[in-house]
């Protein structure tokens, strides 16, 4: 009889730690684009409002923003007038409730600017990029469909320019475009 009860508790002990065990949701993603900047990214049609709070380190809610999408979106945060220190950033749905929550830490680090890069869409298939690689350092181009890398590309010397053509494109909005240097540290450009 011990032996049964012994092994009932002990699988709902284990049911109950593996049901409340965080799960990581790929379908939010945040990135850092910039100085205290961060993207981010809705990866599936959302069901309902989507909530985004960010919470200081007392963890009291000093931004919420809700999104009311019909379909996958990205959305970018400056966090540069908050003060330096200790956030975190969590997306709700009113489905799921809590979907995911990251980390954020501001610091007063500035990047020297290594290039400068213009994307302009010429049409709904076409993207233009022309960059002035600043320090001249070899960087490579990176250009991602729906999160998916289609093409890579070094670039090479003082300046670059080229357009690229999209031939199975649903929208031009499923585009990202990065520049990665040479330690691997990568920037997303965008459409002007």
């Amino acid at each position: 009889m011990r032996l049964i009860i012994a092994t009932i508790l002990a699988f709902t002990l284990t049911t109950t730690v593996f049901a409340t065990a965080p799960v990581e949701n790929p379908i939010v993603t945040l990135e850092k684009v910039g100085d205290n900047k961060f993207q981010l990214k809705y990866l599936e049609i959302p069901e309902g409002k989507v909530t985004v709070a960010i919470k200081d380190k007392t963890n009291r809610i000093i931004f919420r923003d809700v999104i009311d999408a019909e379909k996958v979106f990205y959305k970018n945060y400056n966090l540069n007038k908050l003060d330096i220190g200790s956030y975190q950033l969590e997306v709700f749905n009113g489905k799921d409730g809590k979907l995911s929550d990251f980390d954020i830490v501001l610091d007063s680090h500035k990047v020297e600017k290594t290039f400068f890069a213009r994307m302009i869409a010429v049409d709904d298939k076409t993207l233009a990029l022309s960059m002035s690689n600043l320090n001249g350092v070899d960087k490579t181009l990176e250009i991602y469909d729906n999160g998916n890398l289609i093409h890579e590309e070094a670039i090479t010397g003082l300046t670059f320019g080229k357009k690229f053509k999209f031939k199975n494109l649903e929208s031009m909005k499923s585009i990202d475009v990065k520049i990665v240097e040479a330690n691997g540290e990568g920037k997303f450009i965008f459409v002007n």
